[in-house]
């Protein structure tokens, strides 16, 4: 369990999440995902389209079905509250939530890294046997790979069995990918 407070200074307060239904799905959605992000963009529908990817959930069973909201145990005294603020989706296949997290003692907004939102996953999945779920965490393309490999090596001690490979985004034109496309230009 997470026992840090992160709360906002320079930090981005809502993410966006990516839910895919399983692995053989994730590079299409990446790809569709992208291309819907630069649409809204080009639109100046920026609620979206100009939020920071966290991380992807690889799961048939969340995709469609994972609550509005939901409540977790931050520490002994802090409970977190998890938001969905906006969901686009290819129904069954792939959804994008906006997450918005919310300390509902202190009603500070929160940062939400890996650890808060695996933790908070994790806890939602445990009442659902049947669900394994990966998670593949989002660089921003040009990331160095030490600092990737860090990152990776450290959540799968955490979470072990639940990390996936990374995906990159590129900051400009949010776009997603499976690999990071600076790095073969």
């Amino acid at each position: 369990m997470t026992t840090i407070t992160e709360t906002v200074r320079d930090a981005p307060v809502t993410r966006l999440f990516l839910f895919v239904r399983g692995t053989d799905d994730l590079a299409n959605a990446c790809q569709q995902v992208g291309e819907f992000l630069a649409f809204r963009r080009c639109h100046k529908s920026a609620s979206l389209a100009n939020e920071c990817f966290l991380g992807a959930w690889v799961d048939e069973h969340t995709v469609t079905s994972f609550p509005q909201e939901w409540a977790r145990p931050l520490s002994a005294t802090q409970t977190l509250l998890l938001t969905m603020r906006e969901i686009f989706a290819l129904w069954g296949i792939w959804s994008v939530a906006s997450i918005e997290a919310v300390c509902l003692e202190t009603n500070e907004r929160m940062a939400l890294s890996h650890n808060l939102l695996l933790d908070a996953l994790t806890a939602l999945m445990q009442g659902n046997t049947g669900t394994i779920g990966s998670y593949s965490p989002v660089f921003a393309c040009g990331t160095p790979m030490e600092q990737v490999h860090a990152q990776i090596n450290q959540l799968n001690h955490l979470y072990p069995l639940r990390i996936g490979g990374p995906l990159y985004c590129d900051p400009g034109t949010g776009n997603l990918s499976l690999q990071d496309k600076l790095l073969y230009h």
